[in-house]
């Protein structure tokens, strides 16, 4: 056999389909493969350009990239990879990765095209996308209702358990945990594999975030008969990160210093400034790591011996993901150990440097500046132009969002249409009586419980007739105005009210056990689906949103646009089992992922936007 024959046998062997064209993309030459992947014959596609294997918009193109890289020798296609779309013969469009390189040939421009079928990778990819999506909401959803609901029976809150029904309540709250943390585990690995972590990233104490890292895991410490102590008193330590990723760092740090710790032993965790770093380290006195799983400690699903999964529990994934959190921040993460001698297990990233981080904060992250969060809609009833915008601007420096009204007519026609938490009424309108407008409104099914507050120079006269009880005006102002006083009376009355929310969940068992933790101060109106969540906010008012972003009929998504005017007056929780991108998180003011937030950090992001305590 010639070596040209070897070489033609070895071509058509090649899985890729291999294609030369020249410089008006007239083709030259093919091997077998071609006719598999695209069911052209050699005596079809040699002699015709090679803009037949391709689909539109590549096609059009084709001839104006090798235009422009013979006149220009600008290299947009030539030398590089490139994912795009091409046709077969029976009009299947299908994808492929194309390698396109210049090979002259007696001194004229041949070009060689290198076709990979991609199709079945790419399709595998949306499946296992697909399952993701799947499994973080089908798993963190039931999950976040059986730990929400057995943490609320362990802690007592719903009456006493018998010692006995205690225990197998916190047996299964406890593997509860521990099939919530293999759920994450394995979703932020596929998030790492994928390149999609987002990181929400800002000036953050980490000193700060290591002490309540401690603080947090000091019960599963003690469990183990563990103790964690800081060494030292250090300072507060900057750094530009995402606080919770961090928190997750020093978690999993934590935790496996315990986990492998003698009970009775101390976990050390230190934290220090080291040149442009900062230092955190976390010591046991534990076995040690051998020297032969030295290289394989980062890996994923890596523990030291068969057993360790089953004695010590734990994914194998936790230090492949800290590897990968810290490499994320532009850090690095490393140990030593002795056998014997327990281990020691740091991560540096960089200190705070507030010009270097704004340089390159546009190429870190997608965060913006967060919105200015509206106190409250108030309508001011005022026919004195001065006065009325004087009352504005006092209000609106407290953030509250205000329209102003001259007369009682206009003012019934808006509270027609709109919703308001409070009213300012003048006693002297132009056309009717202040006091004869508010027993028409408390007479009014859509305004009988709107707080009123009387701003009038007769508000004293009115108030020493007994008229507060009888119509229900929550203080009476005179002019001059008191600027103290009226802030007063309109804080009073906006929070002063029960909180309402809607609640977008399609899990039925996950609305009871928000309603139930909760308690009483808090009113819990529920959707299960977009269109139930367009109809309720187009007919009731709401002091906050919470919205699962998986709904049997679409996306929660798509009620953002619904909200985009209200989104300043209302606040939007985000809480669901899918991910959440960094584009997102920039138009609502929080995000939880279910599974990933207890109840006492679930009740504390509500209470602080609605500004209740609840029972």
């Amino acid at each position: 056999m010639t070596s040209e024959s070897l070489l033609n046998t070895i071509l058509d062997n090649i899985s890729d389909a291999i294609v030369t064209i020249d410089a008006k993309g007239i083709v030259h030459s093919m091997n077998s493969t071609v006719e598999d992947m695209f069911g052209y014959s050699e005596s079809e596609l040699v002699g015709s350009n090679v803009s037949l294997l391709m689909g539109e918009p590549y096609r059009d193109m084709h001839d104006s990239y090798i235009i422009n890289y013979l006149t220009t020798g600008q290299t947009k296609v030539i030398g590089k990879s490139r994912e795009l779309e091409a046709l077969r013969k029976n009009g299947e469009v299908f994808e492929i990765e194309l390698f396109v390189h210049d090979i002259g040939v007696d001194h004229e421009h041949r070009f060689l095209g290198i076709i990979r079928d991609i199709s079945e990778r790419k399709h595998m990819d949306r499946v296992k996308s697909e399952f993701i999506s799947t499994v973080s909401h089908e798993l963190r959803t039931p999950l976040t209702s059986i730990k929400g609901a057995l943490g609320m029976i362990n802690s007592g809150v719903l009456g006493q358990l018998p010692d006995k029904a205690k225990r197998m309540v916190e047996l299964a709250h406890n593997n509860t945990e521990r099939l919530i943390l293999l759920v994450n585990d394995l979703l932020d690995m596929e998030k790492i594999q994928a390149g999609k972590m987002n990181l929400q990233m800002e000036q953050v104490n980490l000193t700060a975030i290591v002490k309540e890292s401690i603080a947090m895991n000091q019960t599963y410490a003690s469990n183990l008969k563990v103790s964690l102590a800081l060494e030292d008193s250090p300072p507060d330590y900057f750094v530009f990160a995402d606080s919770s990723r961090m928190s997750q760092v020093m978690a999993n740090l934590i935790s496996n210093a315990a986990k492998y710790s003698p009970a009775g032993d101390v976990v050390r965790i230190n934290i220090a400034a080291d040149d442009d770093f900062i230092k955190v380290s976390v010591s046991d006195n534990g076995r040690g790591i051998p020297p032969e799983y030295h290289s394989k400690i980062f890996q994923k699903f890596s523990q030291l011996d068969a057993s360790d999964s089953r004695q010590k529990g734990g994914t194998g994934l936790g230090l492949n993901i800290t590897k990968a959190i810290v490499e994320h921040h532009g850090g690095r993460i490393d140990f030593f150990s002795e056998v014997n001698h327990g281990a020691t297990f740091y991560f540096k990233i960089p200190a705070w440097q507030p010009k270097q981080q704004e340089e390159s904060l546009p190429l870190m992250t997608n965060v913006t500046a967060p919105r200015k969060k509206i106190a409250g809609r108030v309508l001011v009833l005022e026919d004195d132009r001065d006065i009325a915008k004087l009352l504005a601007l006092m209000l609106e420096q407290q953030n509250f969002l205000v329209t102003t009204c001259s007369t009682a007519a206009q003012a019934k026609n808006v509270l027609q249409t709109e919703k308001f938490d409070v009213m300012t009424v003048d006693l002297r309108l132009p056309d009717q009586d202040g006091l004869s407008l508010v027993r028409e409104l408390r007479r009014n099914e859509q305004t009988k419980e709107l707080p009123i507050v009387i701003v009038s120079a007769e508000a004293g006269i009115a108030q020493q007739n007994n008229l507060t009880s009888s119509l229900r005006v929550i203080d009476w102002i005179e002019k001059p105005i008191s600027q103290e006083r009226l802030f007063n009376s309109i804080n009073s009355a906006v929070r002063g009210k029960p909180a309402k929310i809607l609640y977008i969940e399609d899990d039925a068992d996950l609305t009871q056990m928000m309603s139930t933790l909760l308690g009483d101060v808090i009113t819990i109106v529920s959707a299960e689906t977009v269109n139930q969540a367009k109809y309720l906010l187009e007919e009731e008012s709401f002091d906050l949103v919470i919205l699962d972003i998986g709904l049997p009929d679409g996306t929660g998504l798509d009620l953002l646009p619904l909200m985009k005017n209200q989104l300043s007056l209302i606040p939007v929780i985000i809480f669901s089992g899918e991910n959440i991108t960094a584009e997102v998180l920039t138009k609502v003011d929080a995000a939880l992922i279910k599974s990933q937030v207890s109840n006492e950090e679930l009740i504390k992001t509500i209470t602080n936007l609605l500004k209740v305590t609840p029972k």
